[in-house]
């Protein structure tokens, strides 16, 4: 490397493809997407939205500054138990599933 030779022109990043030709194509080449209420599905998305929307729908319809306060804790909490229940029925749908492919594959093999 010579002396005169520029830092940020050495560690300037590369283009990881070349030519228009050379991008993977869509069947070996996926953008990484991670939204955390998206592996629960519709459940996930309406209780995501239940909880935004609670501390916006509640004041309006509780007038009483003590049961207001009560009503957006026990959204919060209700969402918080909504989202686990969901979240556990899918692992066991998900288990479930697993051990009846093993199970599949191990009777396939004798």
């Amino acid at each position: 490397m010579p002396h005169g030779a520029s830092w940020t022109k050495h560690a300037r990043p590369k283009a990881p493809y070349s030519s228009r030709d050379s991008y993977p194509t869509p069947e070996h080449y996926r953008q990484a997407f991670a939204h955390p209420r998206t592996s629960l599905g519709a459940a996930g998305h309406w209780i995501h939205f239940a909880s935004v929307a609670a501390p916006l729908i509640i004041p309006e319809l509780v007038k009483d500054p003590e049961k207001r306060w009560r009503a957006l804790r026990l959204a919060s909490l209700g969402a918080a138990i909504a989202s686990e229940a969901v979240w556990t029925h899918k692992l066991a749908q998900d288990r479930k599933r697993d051990e009846d492919c093993a199970a599949a594959s191990y009777a396939a093999e004798r």
